[in-house]
């Protein structure tokens, strides 16, 4: 036998729980204050070009979009074709909800990078009022507010609010089905019933977790209409609910079949199946030591507060649904359930994709407002009490016990208070306080959560979502993509572009080349040069590999980028040489910081005579020392090996005096003769240490300049752990150590992405493999020497 139902809270003609006025007002002002963050948080470098790491995805939905509309195909390809495409190269993984939403975005306005986020930008900035409007609902307007400020201060929510991916539009688009759902209960309409099955279809077609939540809501709806007696969770309009049910188990069935077959025309069932059985296999270890062993990314992405009141919001949403039995207050819990099923069962996406746990935000928020409605509640009968102890000690006071007998008797009052007045007073009469304080003490802790919510927004622009990556080298390709965009408009239009693998090819590097028909990976051209273009990262190709290459083609060097073919010069290959040019950078001004790049320079392509004369001597081309004077530190350097060239000591000598009182010094000499003389720092969008080396000759074949950093000290007032990983952070020299000379100066840039907290930067000469590294001289064995400090 279930105990009586605590009687219902009331509610107005709209359906909505009783509130004052001031408690709606005020928590429309947070609300509209989180959702103006939010979105700011979200457009933020909305007209930029898309950069490497997870960021690159939203340029593979574009490249998907693209082809749709191109060769008038429903299904989703991930690279661009000569020709249409077959269906065995669907992308068939998940559901193609997002691919048709950026194709119709990308129909509208045409192909821009901001077409590939402005989709997710739109949902992330719809997401806090929908979660206002849940908690509003489910609760009172100050758990709307807490809801959605919640869900705004995440690390995690604002790391990805602008990512065109899977997880923002099935937050937005479940919690608008919750939303649906909660209303439909609440007022029977049918309009509400359509908006929940538009919500949750829409969702579905988005990714898998949403069939997940629609799943756990179907069966919560079942016991709870059909199983349950019937005052377990109090009255309902059975014909309407039942519609709902159906209506959406039969939309959630319908969907699922939709891409079962669209899987099968394709020949791709097999590979859905193979893929989640991979995305399953992950870490075997047992839980508690898989959870321990990304304990940072955790509290990188949630802040140990966060963490703290999602487990405490658990086990009060648990309590409410068990002790005040309202069926909205299963709706954090299955939201809570989907993020755990995503988050346990997918071990390994969840093992190399920081952003798998993004679901728990939408969980957190709507726990958020559980908190704050029991928050206002406990103190609403606190103060109940209060007054009912002052109304008894005022009842048996002498004064009023022993009334004097020549009073006249009281006159007769009407037993108070009447039948048919409520036990929860209306809106008019419900106080505000008891609300308003709730929101504002949860409000403090957010405050908490915010302060390592901001500096984790910057962290993941800069590192394209990757964070620490677990230690490996991070490159934002900023550089890269604009030379790719320089590059583009000189190919035909038709011409594919092939990439060696030092490339690292991406889909925001295919994208940056304008829909043409790219090759990654590919050997390099033997014989003639390619119709379109060879794409080379210099850093990351042997040395053997570039004296090849430069031996037999003509280059066209942008930095440490090459391309072969792209130029189109007269003669027979070879005959012109290596012609380079350079990346002239500058600091973004205001407008441009906050709609292009806040974590990327300005780049205009230059030509370089003084890069065209140090590639040319280094690859034994016949080279002119450039007729103007030096004016940057880059081309004194540059100028003072001309001088070396040329014997022409006193002149570099002179040019190495004027280096060296621009450095900060560092005098670290290696017993194989290298030298770093000192760095500079630059501190910006992108801040970059630069490190001046002084070749002592020729570096063995494994031998390159390295650049590690590690995490010292968490930084101040957060709750968050310090990052334990040694990070590479320092990319191979353009011109490889094997061919330096001896006595020539070379510079090695190192963008520095810094981490929060107290960050050292140690550089040093390592082996790549097995070999020996060389130790610094009078540094007692040490390898490593700090070049920087960060705070």
């Amino acid at each position: 036998m279930l105990p009586p139902r605590p009687a219902p809270r009331p509610s107005d003609l709209r359906g909505l729980p009783c509130a004052s006025r001031l408690e709606s007002r005020a928590a429309l002002a947070v609300t509209a204050i989180a959702t103006a963050w939010f979105a700011l948080a979200a457009a933020w470098e909305m007209f930029g070009p898309i950069l490497a790491g997870h960021y690159a995805s939203s340029a593979g939905v574009g490249i998907i979009a693209e082809n749709m509309l191109r060769w008038k195909i429903a299904g989703p390809v991930w690279e661009y074709t000569a020709s249409r495409p077959p269906p065995e190269m669907y992308y068939c993984h998940h559901p193609w909800g997002i691919f048709w939403t950026t194709a119709g975005f990308m129909q509208v306005l045409g192909r821009h990078d901001v077409v590939c986020r402005l989709p997710a930008i739109l949902l992330s900035a719809a997401t806090p009022p929908l979660l206002h409007a849940i908690g509003r609902s489910v609760y009172r307007p100050a758990a709307g507010a807490a809801a959605a400020a919640a869900f705004v201060v995440l690390p995690i929510t604002l790391s990805f609010a602008n990512l065109n991916a899977l997880e923002v539009p099935v937050m937005a688009w479940t919690l608008l089905g919750l939303w649906g759902y909660v209303r439909m209960t609440q007022t029977s309409r049918r309009r509400y019933l359509a908006v929940s099955a538009l919500g949750l279809a829409l969702g579905m077609h988005s990714d898998w977790p949403a069939f997940v939540l629609t799943g756990g809501l179907l069966a919560f709806g079942a016991i709870r209409a059909y199983v349950l007696p019937k005052r377990a969770f109090g009255p309902v309009h059975e014909r309407r609910y039942a519609q709902w049910w159906v209506l959406t188990a039969f939309t959630a069935a319908l969907t699922a079949a939709l891409y079962l077959a669209l899987f099968h025309h394709a020949g791709k069932l097999g590979d859905l199946l193979a893929s989640y059985g991979f995305r399953s296999s992950g870490n075997t270890a047992p839980l508690g030591k898989v959870l321990e062993s990304r304990r940072y990314w955790i509290e990188l992405s949630f802040t140990p507060v966060a963490i703290a009141a999602g487990k405490l919001g658990a086990v009060v949403c648990a309590a409410r649904l068990a002790l005040l039995r309202r069926e909205h207050d299963a709706l954090p819990l299955l939201y809570l359930a989907t993020a755990t099923v995503q988050y346990v069962v997918f071990r390994q996406g969840a093992d190399i994709h920081i952003f798998w746990p993004h679901y728990f935000g939408a969980y957190f928020a709507l726990a958020a407002a559980a908190l704050v409605d029991t928050g206002a509640a406990l103190l609403e009968r606190a103060a109940a009490a209060r007054r009912a102890l002052r109304s008894a000690s005022s009842a048996t006071s002498p004064s009023q016990a022993s009334p004097s007998p020549s009073a006249a008797p009281p006159a007769a009052t009407a037993a108070w208070p009447p039948a048919a007045t409520p036990a929860w007073p209306p809106a008019s009469a419900t106080p505000a306080w008891p609300a308003l304080a709730a929101l504002a003490l949860w409000l403090a802790p957010l405050a908490v959560v915010l302060r390592d919510g901001l500096p984790a927004l910057r962290y993941a622009r800069e590192t394209g979502g990757r964070f620490n990556e677990r230690g490996h080298l991070i490159h934002s390709d900023g550089a890269k993509t604009a030379f790719l965009r320089w590059l583009a408009p000189r190919l035909p239009t038709d011409a594919a572009v092939e990439m060696h693998e030092g490339m690292k090819a991406t889909w925001a590097q295919v994208w940056a080349l304008g829909g043409r028909v790219a090759r990654p990976n590919r050997p390099a051209p033997r014989q003639e040069p390619p119709r379109g273009a060879y794409l080379v990262d210099t850093r990351f190709m042997l040395d053997r590999d570039q004296a090849s290459l430069a031996r037999r083609f003509d280059i066209t060097a942008v930095g440490p980028f090459w391309a072969i073919g792209a130029a189109g010069g007269a003669g027979p290959p070879g005959a012109r040489g290596i012609e380079a040019f350079s990346f002239r950078e500058r600091e973004p001004g205001l407008l441009a910081w906050y709609l292009v790049s806040g974590t990327e320079p300005e780049r205009e392509i230059v030509p370089d005579p003084f890069l065209t004369w140090e590639l040319r001597a280094h690859f034994g081309q016949p080279a002119e020392p450039p007729a103007e004077p030096p004016g940057t530190l880059e081309q004194k350097r540059i100028a003072h090996n001309i001088a070396l060239a040329a014997g022409d000591g006193a002149r570099a000598a002179a040019l190495l005096a004027e280096i060296s009182a621009a450095l900060r010094p560092l005098g670290a000499r290696f017993d194989d003769g290298t030298e770093l003389l000192g760095t500079t720092f630059h501190e910006g969008a992108r801040s970059l240490l630069t490190i001046f080396v002084r070749a002592g000759g020729p570096a063995t074949d494994d031998v390159t300049l390295a650049v590690r950093s590690r995490v010292v000290e968490r930084a101040p007032l957060s709750t968050t752990m310090a990052d334990p990983v040694t990070r590479e952070v320092g990319l191979p020299t353009a011109i490889s150590p094997q061919r330096w000379r001896a006595g020539f100066l070379y510079a090695d840039p190192v963008p520095i992405r810094k981490r929060p907290g107290t960050e050292v930067f140690w550089a040093s000469m390592r082996a790549r493999e097995r070999g020996r590294a060389p130790r610094l001289v009078d540094g007692g064995g040490a390898s490593e020497v700090e070049v920087l400090r960060l705070r």
